[in-house]
This record gives C-alpha cells, sequence and structure tokens, in this order.
C-alpha cells in the first residue's frame, strides 16, 4: 500500500515546507504588525507543525528509498 504513495511524496513534502514557510513569511509578520498574539502563536505553531511535518516526511521518504526500496 505504501509503495502506490511513494510518487506523491515529493508534492507533500513541498505542500508542508511551502504553507509552513508561508505561514512564517507571511501570516507571522501581519499578526505581529496588528498586535494579534493569539494569532501569532497559532500561526507559529502551526507553520512550525507544518515544516517538521515536510522534514520528516523527506528524510522518511529518503530513508525507504534509499534503504527498503
Amino acid at each position: 500500500m505504501l509503495v502506490n504513495f511513494v510518487g506523491y511524496l515529493n508534492y507533500v513534502v513541498f505542500l508542508f515546507l511551502s504553507s509552513g514557510g508561508y505561514i512564517l513569511w507571511i501570516d507571522r509578520s501581519k499578526y505581529t504588525d496588528d498586535n494579534m498574539k493569539k494569532e501569532r502563536t497559532a500561526a507559529t505553531w502551526s507553520a512550525w507543525i507544518n515544516l517538521s511535518l515536510g522534514g520528516i516526511t523527506f528524510i522518511g521518504s529518503w530513508i525507504y528509498k534509499r534503504f527498503f526500496w
């Protein structure tokens, strides 16, 4: 079952990393300028979770392709 999704993992990694970067770069700075502390905190958490998931997915995909493929 996992073999079917290997071809789509590159897109998932790109989406996680790009959305995390966008949230950190645009949304977080907008909330900081408008002095919205709760929204800024939520955006920061969301961005770092997206970036972490993108990194974990990328490393996991690389390990899978390198050692188990």
